[in-house]
């Protein structure tokens, strides 16, 4: 299955939230809660221009949102791959290819609040812990990454 990258469109948006919620409930992390308050899961079309989609075979696999914090440090929001997909490369795909966009865009360091089963991919990514964040299903962890400077040109 060969996987390709490319932007994310608005014709995408109900597919990424599919994909988001697949991929949080598989994890096991919070899952009553995520069936409590469906309205949870949610890409924002705004952030579309700032999504990077994972696409096997036609259809979209996964996709990654980088948002732009400061002229210098950018947080990725999202990075989901459909479970169907996990273990082939396509988060660590999609996280490179962010790094990379985020880098040329001048960040110096990239920011993420990670859920439980998350975390070890980002810390085997080169994330290091920055602390602790309360998000709406209780504290996660903040991790960040520096980044390498874009090469000119």
């Amino acid at each position: 299955m060969r996987t390709t990258l490319r932007p994310a469109t608005k014709a995408d948006h109900d597919r990424l939230e599919e994909v988001q919620r697949l991929a949080s409930l598989a994890t096991g992390d919070h899952h009553k809660e995520l069936l409590d308050n469906p309205d949870v899961f949610g890409v924002a079309e705004e952030h579309l221009p700032n999504s990077l989609v994972a696409e096997a075979n036609g259809e979209v696999i996964g996709f990654c949102t980088v948002l732009p914090i400061s002229s210098e440090s950018a947080e990725l929001d999202a990075i989901f791959v459909d479970p169907s997909a996990w273990r082939r490369g396509i988060g660590k795909l999609l996280l490179a290819e962010a790094e990379q966009r985020a880098s040329s865009a001048g960040a110096l360091k990239m920011w993420v609040t990670s859920g439980v089963y998350a975390t070890s991919f980002y810390r085997s990514s080169g994330f290091q812990s920055a602390g602790m964040e309360i998000t709406d299903f209780g504290p996660a962890e903040r991790l960040v990454k520096e980044l390498k400077r874009a090469e000119p040109g």
